[in-house]
């Protein structure tokens, strides 16, 4: 069975018949009408809340909840209403609705795990080519320690750029990091005492602890590695390794380049575990800042999921839609 709908194209009043994704288990419980349980489901159009409402067969409705786990496919009939101003599904089998788990080889993961828009080979090839153009001998060692590994350039190169945000989709690393580069590229453009080599090496790295913070199912998740440790440390410590396995390697540019990777986010508050305190830093904090936020408010754009002129957007906030 493939998927017919996308979330964002639900309208409140409306029946569904099509297939989503677990990404969290809420609760299960009683209440006036017999057990109840909530998920959050979720497709390429976005996540939205489910709650089945079942009757007093405790018994067959627990058994309905231990089959379905994260990353789960369900099969959902069942109706779309508008609660607190926010969409969800309900499911009431007392109405005829109801919820299947679909075994693996039953769906498409295509129709969950969206991909990039862009040309993959043509996005690597233009990553390549400024790979190519670093001209310090003891960055464009540290870059080909990665990205001379086919293994690595396949994984970088299919990796989402976030789970819910900017570019979460197969592919998006690898735009995100080119859009981070031309961003750093126009800033050496414009302050030419910026070390070139340094920052666009910083942006090639900034994410690259992401290949093994997410992990892609029927959703994008996180690995436990991933949220324990996160991102930009994990990726830190890729970087220190790359650079003490080059013999010779000097201690100061691999601190650079640690410390361009750990305060790629520019502040505390948005995840750095230290902020940007050399230019190029600066430069690499401003550059992600601005593709994330440009990118994040366009998608709600896109997508308003109301007939207003504004939108109200938890990551953004006010966005104009006119």
């Amino acid at each position: 069975m493939r998927k017919t709908i996308k979330i964002n194209e639900l309208k409140a009043g409306g029946t569904v018949d099509d297939l989503f994704a677990v990404r969290l288990k809420k609760s299960i419980g009683p209440y006036k009408g017999g057990t109840t349980f909530h998920l959050w489901v979720s497709d390429p159009g976005g996540d939205i809340s489910l709650k089945y409402w079942g009757d007093k067969d405790n018994v067959a409705i627990q058994k309905i909840w231990d089959g379905i786990s994260k990353g789960s496919v369900l099969r959902v009939k069942g109706r779309v209403n508008e609660y607190n101003g926010s969409l969800e599904l309900h499911v009431n089998p007392t109405s005829g609705d109801s919820i299947t788990v679909l075994d693996e080889g039953d769906f498409d993961i295509r129709d969950f795990v969206a991909s990039t828009p862009m040309d993959i080979e043509q996005m690597k090839g233009h990553l390549f080519s400024v790979i190519r153009k670093i001209d310090d001998p003891w960055l464009k060692e540290a870059l080909s320690y990665f990205f001379a590994d086919e293994e690595f350039v396949r994984n970088f190169c299919e990796c989402p750029a976030s789970i819910t945000h900017h570019a979460n989709w197969l592919g998006g690393l690898l735009e995100h990091t080119l859009r981070v580069v031309k961003l750093c590229e126009s800033y050496c453009q414009i302050y030419p005492d910026l070390d070139r080599n340094l920052l666009l090496t910083g942006a090639i790295f900034h994410d690259i602890g992401k290949l093994r913070d997410y992990k892609v199912t029927s959703i994008i998740g996180s690995t436990d590695e991933g949220r324990l440790i996160g991102h930009l440390v994990i990726g830190a410590e890729m970087v220190h390794d790359a650079c003490r396995f080059i013999e010779g390697f000097p201690s100061e540019l691999s601190m650079k380049l640690q410390h361009l990777v750990l305060s790629s986010h520019g502040t505390t508050e948005f995840g750095s575990p230290k902020v940007p305190m050399f230019p190029e830093a600066v430069a690499l904090s401003l550059a992600d800042l601005t593709d994330t936020r440009i990118e994040d408010m366009i998608m709600v754009k896109s997508n308003p999921n109301t007939e207003e002129d504004w939108a109200q957007n938890k990551s953004v906030g006010s966005v104009y839609l006119r």
